[in-house]
């Protein structure tokens, strides 16, 4: 086995400018894989023409031949005829059967022609045939079952259910052989490469990182070859095969915007559920100054979990639940944790998304979870009077009816220093906030009214001053209702409760005054409470649905 393999580099430097593209590949190849022979098959049809669409061929005509010594000289002037005379080309990819239904013959090298279309999902796959491991071998059968392996660039991998043409084999006396695709021409097919290359060792190839180092090399070669060999296409030919890849990278370009969108989808939600990623759950805990945290809590829990079944009980809550994920979502905050009935949420520095940066103010924080918790509620209310489309069925409504039991939700909302970090066990972690802030947001809730949100007088004088305008892009830009959108344009700011009472179709009077609230060791003087649904007989609005 031959170490100097040949130089890659040198060949990609010349192979535009020559004449003898494929001629040149051949010679290469078949130094760099120390094959006896090496031949190229190009896919067409019964026109015989080149560079037709590979989804056209059904047969594959054999092309060049080279080889060593004095058989390789005599094959490569030769070999067409002969071939031509023994039968062996074309190879036909299709038959038709006995009902007149056309079916795909057997043989490595129709398998390969046919199967061009894994190159463009996949890229160049070389199938590696060993004779000496053939299973069921008959002399006088047209196809017989070898064992055949793949290379894909990255490792190989058994291939299943291919047999080989039996007649070939016989013909050029082949001890095994290897076969690609070249992009839109054909193939190229290798006979009785060294076989120290080949040899296997409990299922395994012996010298199976040189085997690697040189199949790189050959599918590195095919590629360069391909393009400068769609070169010689002229007129009509080089239109369609220029059209045609056109096509194909307009495919691939729309495949990846599709991808592109539903893993961001995907990377939003799952951050609103809490999903973190590595370096977060390796992240050193730290202390932030300026985080949002609320609580969102089933109020009346016990005689909902009473009056309902076991199973219409987790329906109802499973569907809150992931209203207030769709929101979180919208609402640039997230979910730290389903406790029961009830939700933590936060809006802290360390999850934000990139796209927005990372200098959300204290003041646009707290309006974004404010309007997640109204739109959280709004939501819920429409769930129960059955006009959500999360429950087009409207069973919610249907049970309530049913069993006389309303349901409906209370939230706490704070902001202040909490320290973030990953919290549980080696298997199983989340990355949460532990602070005197993510307390009283706990106890607000747990002292608040059903379908508002409870918050002390420091976010209520915070949201007092707050303003909508183009420094708070992430409100602004977050899905609104058009009506809204167009409001926003014809301001430059808008101060927030404007901008509230307009979202969500509210009265006057949104904030209500509450004193001498106590819960535990929580306990406030003054508590305010902000309303989130219209009162009745006003239309219900909900951004997003």
């Amino acid at each position: 086995m031959n170490q100097t393999l040949p130089d890659i580099g040198k060949f990609k430097a010349q192979i535009f400018r020559r004449k003898n593209v494929l001629g040149h590949l051949l010679s290469f190849s078949l130094k760099l894989m120390e094959s006896r022979q090496a031949g190229l098959i190009f896919g067409t049809d019964r026109t015989l023409a080149g560079f037709l669409p590979p989804a056209q061929w059904d047969r594959g005509v054999m092309h060049k031949f080279d080889g060593k010594g004095m058989s390789g000289i005599f094959l490569k002037f030769l070999g067409n005829p002969i071939v031509r005379l023994k039968k062996i080309s074309p190879v036909h990819l299709y038959r038709i059967n006995q009902f007149g239904k056309r079916i795909e013959t057997e043989g490595v090298i129709s398998y390969v022609l046919r199967n061009h279309q894994e190159f463009y999902e996949q890229g160049i796959k070389i199938l590696i045939i060993d004779n000496e491991n053939c299973h069921g071998k008959n002399p006088d059968s047209a196809f017989s079952q070898f064992s055949v392996n793949t290379y894909d660039g990255v490792g190989f991998n058994f291939l299943s259910n291919i047999k080989v043409n039996s007649q070939i084999v016989r013909q050029f006396k082949s001890k095994n052989f290897i076969a690609a695709y070249i992009p839109d021409y054909g193939a190229i097919v290798f006979n009785t490469i060294d076989l120290a290359l080949l040899s296997q060792t409990n299922g395994w190839f012996s010298h199976g990182g040189d085997l690697k180092k040189r199949l790189d090399i050959l599918i590195s070669a095919i590629e360069s070859a391909s393009l400068a060999y769609l070169g010689f296409a002229k007129g009509k030919p080089a239109a369609q095969v220029i059209w045609r890849k056109e096509r194909a990278l307009r495919k691939a370009s729309e495949r990846l915007k599709k991808k592109e969108a539903q893993l961001i989808a995907q990377k939003n939600y799952l951050r609103a559920v809490g999903g973190v990623t590595v370096e977060q759950l390796n992240m050193t805990p730290e202390s932030i100054p300026n985080g949002v945290y609320a609580f969102m809590d089933m109020a009346g829990s016990s005689a909902v979990r009473e009056g309902f079944s076991p199973r219409d009980f987790f329906l109802v809550l499973n569907l809150c639940h992931e209203i207030a994920v769709e929101n979180a979502i919208r609402f640039a905050c997230r979910v730290d944790n389903f406790i029961g009935d009830a939700v933590f949420f936060q809006n802290v520095s360390v999850f934000d998304d990139l796209k927005y940066g990372t200098n959300t103010g204290l003041c646009e924080r707290v309006m974004l979870m404010t309007c997640m918790l109204a739109s959280v509620f709004n939501e819920i209310h429409m769930l129960k009077q059955g006009r959500h489309p999360m429950d087009r069925e409207r069973r919610v409504a249907t049970l309530i009816k049913n069993h006389g039991i309303d349901i409906g939700f209370r939230a706490g909302l704070e902001y202040g220093t909490a320290l973030i970090g990953p919290l549980g066990s080696r298997k199983r972690k989340i990355v949460t906030a532990v602070g005197k802030a993510v307390e009283t947001a706990s106890r607000l809730e747990s002292c608040g009214i059903r379908d508002k949100i409870h918050v002390t007088d420091t976010i209520l004088e915070i949201l007092d001053t707050a303003v909508v305008s183009k420094d708070t892009s992430m409100i602004r830009d977050i899905a609104m209702k058009d009506s809204v959108a167009q409001w926003l344009r014809t301001k430059e700011q808008i101060p927030f409760f404007d901008f509230y009472k307009t979202l969500f179709n509210l009265g006057n009077e949104v904030i209500q005054k509450r004193v001498n609230i106590s819960y535990k060791e929580f306990s406030k003087k003054v508590t305010y409470l902000i309303h989130c649904i219209p009162e009745a007989g006003d239309s219900l609005v909900c951004p997003g649905i």
